[in-house]
């Protein structure tokens, strides 16, 4: 019974691989890209897209995948994969140091530089529902 049910060689944990491998390709097609990627912090285009894995696992009912993207945002170290996810309420930004100023590159290429910034918030770009929404024929 545990090689059926709980061994990740057996036909269950080899059946939720595959589908983990085929979600997990579904969520890249679907993840966003930005065009220029993140400059200043050095990550090029598609690296939220790079990290999207999965993960197998075992608990007292069975085998489990896992597929999320461990991205991290460069200044804060905030869960971007996440974000992208759900989406961002309007928050605030401020520098690290009180005497500092956010400086980024705008949609228009050119350099800009604030000491606050009331960001309006992330829109939801639903990237791992839609994979697995794409899994069940929906």
């Amino acid at each position: 019974m545990f090689y059926v049910l709980k061994s990740y060689e057996g036909p269950v944990g080899l059946h939720i691989a595959k589908l983990a491998r085929q979600v997990t390709r579904t969520a890249k097609r679907h993840a966003n890209v930005s065009p220029n990627g993140d400059i200043e912090a050095g990550r090029p285009p598609g690296y939220m897209r790079s990290k999207i894995r999965w993960d197998r696992g075992r608990d007292l009912i069975g085998v489990y995948a896992d597929i999320s993207s461990p991205a991290r945002t460069a200044r804060d170290n905030a869960p971007y994969g996440l974000f992208m996810e759900v989406g961002t309420r309007p928050h605030i930004i401020r520098p690290r140091r009180p005497d500092g100023w956010l400086r980024w590159i705008g949609d228009d290429g050119r350099v800009h530089f604030a000491r606050i910034v009331h960001h309006p918030g992330t829109r939801p770009y639903a990237y791992l529902r839609r994979a697995l929404a794409s899994l069940r024929g929906a």
